[in-house]
């Protein structure tokens, strides 16, 4: 009787044996292991989606009828030319993102909190540094030949990494507030500003060659953004890393005879 009750409530788990393809149980329960793979994935087909969407937007003034006329299409086409190139490093920077996060092999919470965070901050930095220094080389040329070159590029997609970028930023701004340092959580949401900024010059005048000249300059400043960032993202890591282990395994750190 003993062993026909327990067939009975063994049932669903024979049956479930017995199913054909039936592999999904070990997909659920290993979930957590496969997250670094998953959001590594996710960002390999991101990459081909944001390359082929810029792709299209900076080739759009062909058949909606923006080329212009004259000269204007010169200014066009180099534009054009210049955005095209500058789509596959972009997408390449994402794409290889992915891949240093699908090799991730830490725990959920360092993975969420650390690689992700880190990779999406250097995320951000490159390819708003790449943005700016196609840019500035727009700009060069627009200087240097009086032609119309557009130094506008489609990034508005950025921010959906903004999502696995705020939590963490917030921790960090809640843990400078609690030690009442607010004024370094203030001057690293300043570091992490990445617009950066650009006033076009006339052709071939003092003005416009600064302006020019400033705007690399920009590609480098973004650059340091990034470093600093990531180095004061690192020490608040660490602290609150620290503070956690602490709070498992309190202990005081003197030594007795």
């Amino acid at each position: 009787m003993k062993k026909n009750v327990k067939k009975f409530f063994d049932l669903p788990k024979t049956i479930n044996s017995k199913l054909p393809m039936n592999n999904f149980n070990s997909m659920v329960e290993g979930s957590e292991h496969n997250v670094a793979k998953w959001v590594g994935t996710f960002y390999t087909v991101s990459a081909l989606v944001i390359l082929v969407s810029s792709l299209l937007y900076v080739l759009s003034p062909i058949w909606s009828g923006g080329m212009g006329e004259g000269i204007g299409m010169l200014g066009t086409v180099i534009s054009m030319l210049i955005w095209v190139y500058a789509a596959f490093p972009i997408a390449q920077v994402i794409r290889s993102t992915g891949d240093s996060l699908a090799e991730s092999k830490s725990g959920i919470v360092n993975f969420v909190f650390r690689d992700l965070a880190v990779a999406n901050i250097k995320l951000l930095g490159y390819v708003t540094a790449l943005v700016a220094l196609f840019g500035a080389i727009c700009m060069t040329i627009a200087w240097a030949t009086s032609l119309s070159i557009s130094e506008s590029f489609m990034t508005d997609w950025t921010v959906n990494i903004d999502y696995a970028y705020a939590l963490p930023m917030a921790a960090v701004a809640a843990l400078t507030e609690l030690l009442h340092l607010q004024f370094i959580g203030n001057i690293f949401a300043d570091w992490s500003s990445w617009n950066p900024t650009s006033s076009a010059g006339e052709a071939w005048s003092v003005n416009g060659f600064y302006a020019v000249l400033w705007q690399y300059v920009g590609v480098v400043a973004i650059l340091a953004k990034l470093y600093v960032s990531i180095a004061i993202y690192y020490f608040f890591y660490g602290i609150i890393s620290s503070l956690v282990k602490w709070i498992k395994s309190p202990y005081l750190p003197f030594r007795t005879n």
